[in-house]
């Protein structure tokens, strides 16, 4: 829409973590801390085995907590008559034109498989396939303030924090009603 080239831009935090995330954190911490733990002492008790292969132990933990902040979401932002999906080294646009509507959704993640992607270490993202929703993309932090973006040719689930502000802004950069 023409008018929404004059709106400001927006910033919007992702939703806390849900419990989804928190415990498949919690458990991908706790199993990748016990297997180096365990890797630790197999080489420690095996004589023959070199201490330096003790530090190799280490990575990863490392990995994981890189995965981690790689996968989280910064921040959704409305810039122009765009949408941006921000994360710590990838930026996702959808371009809000023929957006057809903008709904808070609490059920959005019920019974969605996932196709491709994280579905819980820091977040929940990538390709999803539900009876309700179809095929959709999800970004989000917690599927209890999930909004679902729908337009003729794809579905997104993202959550972000003020998820009633954030509908009413799209709408309204969209040029929809509410």
């Amino acid at each position: 829409m023409a008018a929404a080239q004059y709106l400001p831009d927006a910033e919007f935090a992702p939703a806390p973590a849900g419990a989804r995330i928190r415990v498949a954190t919690l458990l991908s911490i706790v199993a990748g801390l016990l297997a180096s733990a365990a890797a630790v002492v197999l080489i420690w008790r095996d004589p023959h085995a070199p201490r330096p292969m003790i530090a190799v132990v280490g990575i990863p933990p490392a990995a994981m907590f890189l995965y981690w902040r790689a996968a989280r979401i910064r921040r959704y932002r409305l810039v122009g008559n765009e949408l941006l999906v921000e994360r710590a080294f990838r930026t996702v646009r959808f371009p809000l034109d023929s957006l057809l509507s903008v709904t808070p959704d609490r059920e959005a993640m019920r019974r969605a498989r996932k196709v491709y992607g994280n579905d819980g270490l820091g977040a929940i993202s990538g390709r999803f396939r539900s009876k309700r929703l179809g095929s959709f993309r999800a970004y989000l932090t917690d599927a209890e303030h999930a909004v679902v973006l729908r337009w003729p040719d794809r579905c997104l689930v993202i959550s972000p924090h003020q998820h009633s502000f954030f509908v009413a802004t799209v709408c309204k950069r969209a040029g929809l009603s509410r």
